[in-house]
């Protein structure tokens, strides 16, 4: 199935650290009766037992590409960004376009003046993974390697993903959109769902 040339591929859909799929499940309804959504959690995080071979962030990287379909378009919620972005680097060839929301991992997000996330995100689960707290990953000298189109979409007040973080990637990826919305947080897919789903759709689109 196809329109104007673009096929409706499956879509990967990334939590944030939260590692809850239930982020994602309002916005992937409302799309999914055209495309075939994978809701992605993380085990050991959210409601996701954990998973005997995954004790890093790359192997989780591994163990989502291992269930990814063969082709698909992949949508990322904040610390997702960094597993999107590597997924983009490693496996060029089986992602179509890219959805960064409120990004802030594969950047050096402080140096864009966002807010540290990691102690408060301790403190409320200090027994979860620390897979994205301790992720120092940085992709900044990468980016240019990842050509698929990619939507950022970030919230105009959001303090852990900064629109300057978007102005920055927008720079960097060669074949980027940026999408500042008013009136967001780093919650944007919580207080803008409709919104954020024609966001995505516009651009799968495309």
């Amino acid at each position: 199935m196809s329109t104007l040339g673009n096929e409706y591929l499956p879509v990967a859909y990334l939590p944030g650290a939260s590692g809850r799929s239930t982020v994602w499940e309002p916005i992937a309804n409302v799309l999914a009766h055209r495309r075939e959504a994978f809701l992605f959690a993380y085990p050991g995080l959210g409601d996701a037992p954990d998973h005997e071979s995954i004790r890093s962030l790359p192997d989780l990287i591994r163990w989502i590409a291992s269930e990814l379909p063969e082709r698909c378009d992949v949508v990322s919620l904040s610390m997702g960004s960094t597993v999107a972005l590597r997924l983009a680097l490693e496996y060029p060839e089986r992602i179509r376009r890219l959805v960064l929301v409120t990004p802030c991992g594969g950047v050096n997000a402080q140096r864009f003046g966002a807010l540290d996330w990691r102690e408060a995100f301790v403190a409320a689960r200090p027994f979860a993974p620390r897979w994205f707290v301790t992720d120092n990953s940085n992709f900044s000298d990468q980016l240019t390697q990842i050509t698929v189109p990619t939507l950022l979409v970030l919230g105009e007040d959001d303090r852990i993903a900064p629109p300057a973080i978007g102005e920055f990637l927008l720079e960097r990826l060669p074949n980027a959109k940026l999408e500042v919305v008013s009136d967001a947080s780093h919650d944007l897919e919580e207080e803008h769902p409709a919104f954020l789903a024609s966001l995505i759709e516009a651009h799968l689109r495309r």
